[in-house]
Protein backbone atom coordinates (compact mmCIF):
# COMPACT_ATOMS: atom_id res chain seq x y z
CA UNK A 1 0.00 0.00 0.00
CA UNK A 2 2.55 2.81 0.78
CA UNK A 3 4.16 1.66 -2.67
CA UNK A 4 0.86 3.41 -4.06
CA UNK A 5 0.52 6.12 -1.52
CA UNK A 6 4.37 7.17 -1.56
CA UNK A 7 4.14 7.76 -5.28
CA UNK A 8 1.03 9.42 -5.49
CA UNK A 9 2.00 11.89 -3.01
CA UNK A 10 4.99 13.28 -5.62
CA UNK A 11 2.37 13.94 -8.11
CA UNK A 12 2.16 17.49 -7.96
CA UNK A 13 5.90 18.45 -6.65
CA UNK A 14 9.22 17.80 -8.63
CA UNK A 15 13.24 19.20 -9.35
CA UNK A 16 13.77 19.18 -13.15
CA UNK A 17 17.07 18.98 -14.71
CA UNK A 18 17.20 21.63 -18.21
CA UNK A 19 15.57 20.61 -20.97
CA UNK A 20 13.79 22.94 -23.51
CA UNK A 21 13.13 21.35 -27.05
CA UNK A 22 9.92 18.04 -27.37
CA UNK A 23 11.90 15.04 -26.97
CA UNK A 24 10.50 11.61 -27.78
CA UNK A 25 11.46 9.60 -24.61
CA UNK A 26 11.65 5.57 -25.38
CA UNK A 27 11.87 2.69 -22.75
CA UNK A 28 12.31 -0.72 -24.79
CA UNK A 29 12.84 -2.47 -21.72
CA UNK A 30 9.25 -1.84 -20.60
CA UNK A 31 7.29 -1.03 -23.78
CA UNK A 32 6.64 2.27 -23.27
CA UNK A 33 7.27 5.90 -25.76
CA UNK A 34 6.31 9.47 -24.30
CA UNK A 35 6.65 12.84 -25.89
CA UNK A 36 8.09 15.32 -23.48
CA UNK A 37 6.64 18.89 -24.43
CA UNK A 38 8.66 21.75 -25.31
CA UNK A 39 9.89 23.70 -22.54
CA UNK A 40 9.26 20.81 -20.25
CA UNK A 41 11.83 19.17 -18.13
CA UNK A 42 13.08 15.87 -16.57
CA UNK A 43 12.87 15.27 -13.29
CA UNK A 44 16.01 13.24 -11.56
CA UNK A 45 15.68 10.08 -9.30
CA UNK A 46 17.21 12.10 -6.77
CA UNK A 47 15.04 15.00 -6.91
CA UNK A 48 12.27 12.78 -6.96
CA UNK A 49 13.02 11.35 -3.47
CA UNK A 50 14.38 14.63 -1.87
CA UNK A 51 10.58 15.86 -2.72
CA UNK A 52 9.16 12.81 -1.47
CA UNK A 53 10.67 13.15 2.11
CA UNK A 54 9.78 16.64 1.81
CA UNK A 55 6.09 16.14 1.38
CA UNK A 56 5.41 13.37 3.28
CA UNK A 57 4.33 13.69 7.11
CA UNK A 58 6.74 14.17 9.39
CA UNK A 59 6.94 10.94 11.43
CA UNK A 60 9.49 8.11 11.09
CA UNK A 61 7.40 5.71 9.60
CA UNK A 62 6.57 7.71 7.03
CA UNK A 63 9.83 8.64 6.63
CA UNK A 64 11.66 5.39 6.75
CA UNK A 65 9.24 4.24 3.71
CA UNK A 66 10.18 7.33 1.57
CA UNK A 67 13.68 6.15 1.80
CA UNK A 68 12.44 2.62 1.10
CA UNK A 69 9.82 3.13 -1.66
CA UNK A 70 10.88 6.49 -3.40
CA UNK A 71 11.40 4.53 -6.42
CA UNK A 72 11.97 6.82 -9.04
CA UNK A 73 9.89 6.94 -11.83
CA UNK A 74 11.04 5.31 -15.04
CA UNK A 75 9.99 8.75 -16.80
CA UNK A 76 8.84 12.01 -15.53
CA UNK A 77 9.10 15.67 -16.30
CA UNK A 78 7.62 19.08 -14.79
CA UNK A 79 7.01 22.02 -16.39
CA UNK A 80 8.99 24.87 -15.02
CA UNK A 81 12.72 24.44 -13.28
CA UNK A 82 13.14 24.59 -9.70
CA UNK A 83 13.81 25.86 -7.81
CA UNK A 84 9.67 27.29 -7.91
CA UNK A 85 7.58 29.01 -5.86
CA UNK A 86 4.33 26.91 -6.25
CA UNK A 87 3.04 24.04 -7.60
CA UNK A 88 5.06 22.91 -10.21
CA UNK A 89 2.55 21.18 -12.79
CA UNK A 90 4.03 17.33 -13.37
CA UNK A 91 3.85 14.08 -15.32
CA UNK A 92 5.42 10.79 -14.19
CA UNK A 93 5.04 7.31 -15.21
CA UNK A 94 5.98 4.44 -12.85
CA UNK A 95 5.94 1.04 -13.11
CA UNK A 96 4.76 -2.23 -10.08
CA UNK A 97 4.81 -5.46 -10.15
CA UNK A 98 1.03 -6.86 -9.58
CA UNK A 99 1.47 -9.31 -6.87
CA UNK A 100 -1.29 -9.71 -4.84
CA UNK A 101 -3.19 -7.49 -6.96
CA UNK A 102 -2.93 -9.74 -10.03
CA UNK A 103 -5.78 -10.93 -11.62
CA UNK A 104 -7.72 -7.78 -10.10
CA UNK A 105 -9.08 -4.70 -12.54
CA UNK A 106 -7.34 -1.71 -12.77
CA UNK A 107 -10.62 -0.18 -11.11
CA UNK A 108 -10.09 -2.10 -8.33
CA UNK A 109 -6.25 -1.29 -7.61
CA UNK A 110 -7.56 2.66 -7.55
CA UNK A 111 -10.04 1.49 -4.63
CA UNK A 112 -7.88 0.11 -2.57
CA UNK A 113 -5.00 3.67 -3.07
CA UNK A 114 -8.04 6.39 -2.51
CA UNK A 115 -8.18 5.30 1.00
CA UNK A 116 -5.25 5.57 1.76
CA UNK A 117 -4.94 9.20 0.31
CA UNK A 118 -8.00 10.16 2.30
CA UNK A 119 -6.26 9.56 5.44
CA UNK A 120 -2.74 11.40 4.59
CA UNK A 121 -5.27 14.05 3.02
CA UNK A 122 -8.21 14.56 5.08
CA UNK A 123 -9.43 17.62 2.75
CA UNK A 124 -10.00 15.29 -0.01
CA UNK A 125 -12.35 15.32 -2.53
CA UNK A 126 -12.62 12.63 -5.57
CA UNK A 127 -13.73 14.78 -8.09
CA UNK A 128 -13.89 11.89 -10.22
CA UNK A 129 -14.30 8.01 -8.95
CA UNK A 130 -12.14 5.38 -10.86
CA UNK A 131 -13.58 4.59 -14.49
CA UNK A 132 -12.64 2.61 -16.86
CA UNK A 133 -10.51 4.02 -19.76
CA UNK A 134 -8.00 3.01 -23.08
CA UNK A 135 -4.93 4.54 -22.93
CA UNK A 136 -3.15 3.94 -26.28
CA UNK A 137 -5.28 0.68 -26.63
CA UNK A 138 -4.60 -0.92 -23.67
CA UNK A 139 -7.82 -1.12 -20.66
CA UNK A 140 -7.36 1.01 -18.06
CA UNK A 141 -9.10 3.33 -15.51
CA UNK A 142 -8.82 6.88 -14.12
CA UNK A 143 -9.47 9.05 -11.38
CA UNK A 144 -8.96 12.05 -10.23
CA UNK A 145 -8.99 14.07 -6.71
CA UNK A 146 -7.90 17.47 -5.11
CA UNK A 147 -6.49 18.07 -1.71
CA UNK A 148 -3.74 20.49 0.01
CA UNK A 149 -0.58 19.61 -0.42
CA UNK A 150 1.23 20.85 2.27
CA UNK A 151 5.55 21.78 3.08
CA UNK A 152 7.34 23.62 5.60
CA UNK A 153 6.78 26.40 3.67
CA UNK A 154 3.76 25.91 1.26
CA UNK A 155 -0.11 25.14 1.27
CA UNK A 156 -0.45 24.12 -1.72
CA UNK A 157 -4.22 23.11 -3.67
CA UNK A 158 -3.61 20.35 -5.75
CA UNK A 159 -5.57 18.30 -8.33
CA UNK A 160 -3.66 14.82 -8.93
CA UNK A 161 -4.58 12.53 -12.07
CA UNK A 162 -3.83 8.62 -11.86
CA UNK A 163 -4.18 6.02 -14.66
CA UNK A 164 -3.50 2.95 -13.97
CA UNK A 165 -2.78 0.68 -16.85
CA UNK A 166 -1.91 -3.16 -15.97
CA UNK A 167 -0.14 -5.46 -18.48
CA UNK A 168 1.16 -8.57 -18.17
CA UNK A 169 2.27 -9.29 -14.69
CA UNK A 170 2.94 -5.38 -13.79
CA UNK A 171 0.94 -2.48 -14.10
CA UNK A 172 1.88 0.78 -15.55
CA UNK A 173 0.67 3.80 -13.11
CA UNK A 174 0.46 6.99 -14.66
CA UNK A 175 0.02 10.82 -12.43
CA UNK A 176 -0.12 14.02 -13.18
CA UNK A 177 -0.56 17.05 -10.74
CA UNK A 178 -2.05 20.96 -10.97
CA UNK A 179 -2.92 23.85 -9.13
CA UNK A 180 -6.61 23.47 -8.39
CA UNK A 181 -7.51 26.69 -10.81
CA UNK A 182 -4.87 25.96 -13.41
CA UNK A 183 -3.21 29.33 -13.11
CA UNK A 184 0.06 28.01 -13.95
CA UNK A 185 -0.55 25.06 -15.93
CA UNK A 186 -3.96 23.12 -17.63
CA UNK A 187 -5.08 19.59 -17.36
CA UNK A 188 -5.57 20.11 -21.55
CA UNK A 189 -2.03 19.93 -21.60
CA UNK A 190 -1.76 16.95 -19.50
CA UNK A 191 -3.86 15.26 -21.54
CA UNK A 192 -1.84 16.14 -24.83
CA UNK A 193 1.14 14.39 -23.03
CA UNK A 194 -0.94 11.64 -22.38
CA UNK A 195 -1.95 11.21 -25.97
CA UNK A 196 1.43 10.63 -26.96
CA UNK A 197 1.96 7.88 -25.23
CA UNK A 198 2.35 4.14 -26.96
CA UNK A 199 3.02 0.65 -25.68
CA UNK A 200 5.42 -1.72 -27.25
CA UNK A 201 7.27 0.87 -29.48
CA UNK A 202 9.28 -0.09 -32.49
Amino acid sequence: MKRFLLALLLLGLGQAAQGQTAEKITNRTIGIEVVKPEGWHHLSAEANLDNLRRVGPDDKEFQDAAARYGNAPVIAFSKYVEPYPDLNPSFKINIRPLGALAGRSASDILQVVLPAMLRVFPDMTIEQAPMETVIAGQAGSYARFSYTLKTADLSLPTTSELWIIPKGSYFFMIGAGTRQDEANGTRAEIQSILSTISFDPQ
